[in-house]
């Protein structure tokens, strides 16, 4: 049985967060790490490996942990977490699954919707709460392994019809709020909108462009484009102040891509438009 200590759900950190405990814990703990990070492994005398995308790390008690990112935004799911009558490593080494490494593992969708019902149950005063804990923790653990399996057997399981049918609905909501007038501008990044997804930035855009054909970039730039077109031919704001509407830091990058969308500038497609 798992005794579940304590858990946390997106716990989001906007300027980084570092966990250095050269001691470990008195306790198992698990960490779904939701964006590129450092990780140390075996401690701190050891040379940090730099992480590239999400990843999970599970800690036996004692042993040394640490794992960073600095200056930049940080997100996790985490749980610690006791062993009572149970063999863990048996258990583990039937799942494959690793101490003190980083699992990787690009469709965490459903693993981290496990974890947001743990974290949730963790403060349900309820008279089954461990219990429940307990069989929500090894669902964890039974859907890393499953998954983890699913990726190493199918490399190329976002082609797969039934896997990219169940992503439909939220990427079609995303789809929808990327083409709500200017929206996009406020789309930064893809790492974000793979984080959101708990998937990784690869496998995100992978699947989305199976879905609908398109990269999301392209997608993001013809929505952008199109917002500032009927901001050109609608309102008096001066093209440098549109650009930055859209979401274009640059009035020469706006120019160019403008161009490349509508076959003229901004100021041509404004004089065009007004004869």
């Amino acid at each position: 049985m798992f005794k579940v200590l304590c858990a946390g759900y997106n716990y989001i950190h906007p300027d980084g967060w570092e966990i250095d405990r050269p001691e470990g814990c008195n306790n198992y703990m698990m960490c779904h790490i939701r964006n590129p990070f450092y990780f140390v492994p075996g401690g701190k005398d050891n040379e940090a490996v730099y992480i590239d995308h999400p990843g999970f790390v599970i800690y036996r008690p004692q042993e040394p942990q640490h794992y960073y990112l600095h200056n930049d935004k940080y997100v996790d799911n985490w749980v610690h977490f006791e062993v009572i009558d149970e063999d863990i490593d048996a258990l583990f080494d039937k799942l494959e699954l690793k101490f003190s490494e980083v699992i990787s593992i690009s469709d965490a969708y459903e693993i981290s919707s496990l974890h947001q019902l743990l974290a949730a149950e963790n403060w349900i005063k309820g008279q089954h709460q461990q219990e429940i804990m307990d069989h929500l923790l090894h669902a964890v653990f039974l859907r890393m392994s499953d998954q983890l399996k699913t990726e190493k057997e199918q490399k190329t399981c976002f082609r797969n019809k039934t896997t990219l049918e169940n992503y439909r609905p939220v990427f079609d909501s995303l789809r929808e709020r990327i083409y709500q007038g200017g929206e996009a501008a406020r789309i930064k990044n893809i790492d974000e909108l793979a984080s959101d997804m708990n998937l990784s930035v690869s496998y995100f855009q992978h699947i989305y462009k199976d879905l609908y054909g398109v990269p999301v970039t392209r997608d993001i730039i013809s929505s952008r484009i199109n917002y500032a077109s009927y901001l050109l031919l609608n309102h008096n704001d001066s093209i440098s102040n549109i650009a930055g509407i859209c979401g274009y830091d640059s009035v020469e990058h706006f120019n160019r891509q403008f161009h490349r969308v509508k076959g003229c500038s901004p100021k041509q497609y404004r004089l065009l438009g007004n004869i």
